[in-house]
This record gives C-alpha cells, structure tokens and sequence, in this order.
C-alpha cells in the first residue's frame, strides 16, 4: 500500500516536473544560439574597426584619404546588414522560444488535467475491504 501511494505521488511529481525541465532545457538552447549570435557579431564588428583602423593608417596623402571616405559608403552598408541580419535572427529565436514555451505549456495543462481527472475518479472509486 505504502509502496503504491509513493509510485502514485512520484508520477505526479514527475508530471508536474517535465514540463519545467522542458523548459528548462529550452532555456538553455535559446541561450546557446544567443550568445553564438553575439560572439560572431562582436568577431565580424571587431574585424570591421580593425579594417577601418589599418585602412586609415594607410593614408598619406590626398589621394589614400579620398579613397579611404569613399569606401565609408560599403562599410556602413555591410554594417547596417549585419545589424539587420542579428536583429532578425535574434526575432527568430524569440519567436520560435514562444512557439516551443506554448506547446510545453498547452501539454502540461493536458497532463495536469488528466491527472485531476484520474485523482478524482479514484476518489469516486469504491475502497475495497481487506478481509478480517
């Protein structure tokens, strides 16, 4: 009997749990891809002022400084893509977090609620005499 109750408290334990190690393990993942994001983009954005500061190192004269200002256009046009490109794959990860914390959520309300459910049919149920 003593064995039964604890199997019995165990599952509802477990079914109240997966859903916060789901989540959990969600968590972790959207961090992962996050920090991947901006790891890469502090390496592209530091590559672009290292490139920036060794071209301006270069100029000597009129004609290095005028083709030094006339590729500041494709620099910030590489930039501002790159800051487009983050932003939407930051979006994406935020999305696709809210899509997968809603799944989660929607099935651990179908679990509590068959839990509830098989609770309140075994309450409903009749107790069995042991035999004296």
């Amino acid at each position: 009997m003593t064995n039964e109750i604890f199997e019995k408290f165990t599952a509802q334990v477990q079914t109240f749990i997966a859903p916060v190690q789901e989540l959990n393990k969600l968590y972790i993942y959207n961090i992962e891809k996050l920090f991947e994001i901006q790891l890469n983009s502090a390496r592209d954005y530091t590559e672009i002022c290292l490139e920036q500061m060794r071209s301006a190192s270069d100029i000597t004269d009129q004609k290095a400084l005028e083709s030094f200002l006339s590729k500041q256009g494709e620099t910030f046009k590489t930039i501002s893509e790159k800051v487009i490109a983050d932003s939407q794959a930051v979006a994406n990860i935020g999305t696709e977090f809210s899509s997968e914390a809603q799944k989660i959520a929607e099935k651990s309300v179908e679990a509590a609620s068959a839990a509830v459910n098989i609770a309140q049919v075994a309450k409903k149920a009749p107790v069995a005499k042991k035999a004296a």
